[in-house]
């Protein structure tokens, strides 16, 4: 496909700054967002989608309320990798944006 990305551990990505709320199941990154409400929690899942499209990096999301459950692995290799680090930031800067906690 010619992306061009690094795997990385459980701990990489949990240890990376700013993921502090994530968590690591098997090969996939994980965080819930308290929304508080399902307008909110619609705001972030279209923001969300906004950011996976320009990344062309796509996450499982689970929007009910009164949260956003997201899952993040690169489904080529089966691992996280830079691509999972990269947009898990953008998620959470959105998230933050939007008062919402993890």
């Amino acid at each position: 496909m010619g992306r061009s990305y690094e795997v990385v551990s459980a701990a990489e990505f949990t240890g990376t700054e700013g993921l502090g709320r994530w968590g690591v199941e098997g090969p996939q990154a994980v965080v819930t967002f308290r929304t508080g409400d399902f307008a909110t929690g619609l705001r972030l899942v279209n923001e969300i989608g906004r950011l996976a499209e320009e990344a062309d990096h796509h996450p499982d999301l689970i929007l009910r309320y009164p949260d956003v459950e997201v899952r993040l692995g690169t489904h080529d290799t089966g691992t996280l990798t830079t691509a999972d680090v990269d947009l898990a930031l953008a998620i959470t800067a959105v998230a933050d944006e939007l008062g919402v906690g993890g």
